[in-house]
Parts: structure tokens; C-alpha cells; sequence
């Protein structure tokens, strides 16, 4: 689905930071809305990660891709992790650390960047690797991936110790990076999936209602992404809104989620200074908020963008001029 990244990628990232937002906004919330709406949005997280793993590319160029990837993602990352670190420092004396920058800790939800650029600065080298070596070792990475979760999963039902390490586990992420590069790396079941786009989204669907009805068949509710139904969860939505918005003639709101797709690391690193006050103003009328989120970020960016746009005529115009 290489092809399609300009729409069909951006309207997953767009979906995916909508997610995001919703997630938290409704997070805490113990009604049956809201922890619906939780399970549901767990599929997001998996589908960034799926995402890279599609678009992940060899070694070629590394430290120039390293480099861009680190300064247009990484750099604004820390910017906000400080900001937060800070505001949490004011606001209720929580402390931090160097490492707390560097991990995603200074607010709930930066853990994401630090797994992705992780797995961006390394697993190009899998690519050095024999393609039969590559792809055990992708499978590999699913299933322990899958066997980590499922570890998690047992330890929160029964109150059994079983991994102690508190630390980064990229174990919890890294088998739908491999999901991602494993489908790259047979596009002929990708074209599979186009010719028979019926049948593939009914199956899709399957898997999703299957991942979001077992937590409340097994009493694994607000576990969230420690459990192993995250997987048919997060790739039955994902393919299935896959196959949707790169095979349909006219996707519905293909253009807005697209739109907001291409601005999400923003919305991503921003929003979350956004959820608490307005979650208290709006008198706990989640949806509203959520909206009201989205819609300041979107704001937020626009602006920025224009500034710069109008900075960089500007400073062309005073060079021409001299």
C-alpha cells in the first residue's frame, strides 16, 4: 500500500491522534461509555507502530535519515517533554529527571516517541540480515511481543509477580513494528487484499469484534495495552480501515482525516496540556472537550504554519530588496 501513503496513511494518523485525544479525555472514567470507548481506542497506539514498521527501510543513507527523523521528531519531542516536566514541576512538585526526558515520563502519554525512535534508529539494520534470517526474526518479534502481553495480561487478573522490570520493554511494541515490516515484505498479499477487499474487510471486522468483546468475556477491562487482545483488537481496525479508505471511490471524511493526519505529531505533542483544564470547565462533558482539543491543536498548527509561511516571505522579500 505504498501508493496510497499520502491519503490513506494520513487518514489512519489522523484517526489514530483522534484516538489519542478521546482516550484521555475520557480516561479515568469507570461508566460503561467510558470504558467502551477506552477499549476501542487502544487500537491506535499499535496502528502508529504497524504504520513505521510498513514504512521502515534498510540502512541506506542511515545517518542522514537518522539524523532527519531524530531533528523532525525526537528534537520536538524533547522541547515538550521539558515543557511538561516543567509545568508538573510548578503545578503539582513533581519532580524529573534527564531520563525522564529521554524514556516519555513527564507526562502519560511521550512514552510512544521514545519506542519509535527506538525502532526507527535500529531496526533498519535488520535489513542486513538474510531475508529468511530477517523474517524469523520479525516472527520472533510478534510472538514474544504477544507472549509478553499475555504475561502482563495474567499478572494484573491474578496479582502474580511474574516480570518485575519497570523499566523500557520495547517487548510491548516491538511484534507491530514486525507486523508492518512483515507485510512489506510480501506485497503480493497485499494486492491479494485489494482484488478481494470485501471479503478481507468482513474478516478485518471479525477480528476487531473479537478483540474489543474478549476483555469484557474475560474480565480483562481497563488493562490497557497489557493484555493480548490488543492484537486482533488494533490489526482487525487498522486493516479494515485500510482497505476502506484506499478502495473506496468516495471514503467518507477521507479529506478532514487526512488533514488532521498530516498535523498529528503536533496534535500529539500539544493536546494533552489541553485535556484536564477542559474536562473541568466543560463540567466533565467529555465529548465536547475532546472536540474542543482537537479543534485548538488544529487551530494552534494553522497559525504556526502561517506565521512561518509570512516570516519566511518576508524575510525573502527584505533580501531581494537589499
Amino acid at each position: 500500500m505504498h501508493g496510497q501513503r499520502n491519503v490513506m496513511i494520513d487518514v489512519l494518523k489522523g484517526l489514530g491522534i483522534i484516538s489519542v485525544i478521546v482516550s484521555h479525555v475520557y480516561r479515568g472514567g469507570t461508566d460503561p461509555l467510558a470504558v467502551f470507548i477506552r477499549e476501542i481506542t487502544m487500537w491506535c497506539v499499535p496502528m502508529f507502530f504497524m504504520v513505521q514498521g510498513y514504512y521502515m527501510s534498510g540502512p541506506q543513507n542511515y545517518w542522514q535519515t537518522s539524523w532527519k527523523k531524530i531533528r523532525k521528531n525526537y528534537i520536538p519531542y524533547l522541547y515538550w517533554a521539558v515543557f511538561y516536566g516543567l509545568f508538573f514541576w510548578l503545578t503539582k512538585e513533581k519532580a524529573f529527571t534527564v531520563m525522564d526526558l529521554i524514556l516519555g515520563k513527564t507526562a502519560l502519554h511521550l512514552y510512544y516517541m521514545f519506542y519509535y525512535m527506538l525502532f526507527a534508529l535500529l531496526c533498519p539494520f535488520l535489513y542486513l540480515l538474510p531475508r529468511k534470517l530477517r523474517i524469523g526474526t520479525l516472527f520472533f518479534m510478534l510472538f514474544s511481543n504477544i507472549a509478553v502481553n499475555l504475561i502482563l495480561e495474567l499478572s494484573r487478573t491474578y496479582q502474580v509477580s511474574i516480570i518485575s522490570w519497570s523499566g523500557p520493554n520495547p517487548t510491548k511494541w516491538w511484534g507491530f513494528v514486525a507486523i508492518g515490516m512483515l507485510v512489506a515484505e510480501y506485497p503480493l498479499i497485499v494486492k491479494y487484499i485489494r482484488e478481494h477487499p470485501r471479503a478481507f474487510t468482513v474478516g478485518a471486522l471479525a477480528l476487531f469484534a473479537f478483540g474489543l468483546l474478549e476483555p469484557y468475556l474475560n474480565n480483562t477491562l481497563g488493562y490497557l495495552f497489557n493484555k493480548a487482545a490488543i492484537f486482533p483488537l488494533s490489526i482487525g481496525l487498522t486493516l479494515a480501515l485500510a482497505i476502506y479508505y484506499s478502495t473506496a471511490r468516495r471514503p467518507w471524511g477521507a479529506e478532514v482525516f487526512s488533514y488532521i493526519g498530516s498535523r498529528s505529531l503536533g496534535i500529539y505533542l500539544g493536546h494533552f496540556i489541553l485535556v484536564d483544564p477542559l474536562r473541568h470547565i466543560l463540567n466533565h462533558d467529555r465529548a465536547l472537550a475532546a472536540l474542543l482539543v482537537l479543534l485548538i491543536c488544529l487551530a494552534a498548527k494553522e497559525v504556526k504554519d502561517r506565521m512561518l509561511q509570512w516570516m519566511q516571505t518576508r524575510s525573502t522579500q527584505v533580501s531581494a530588496s537589499n
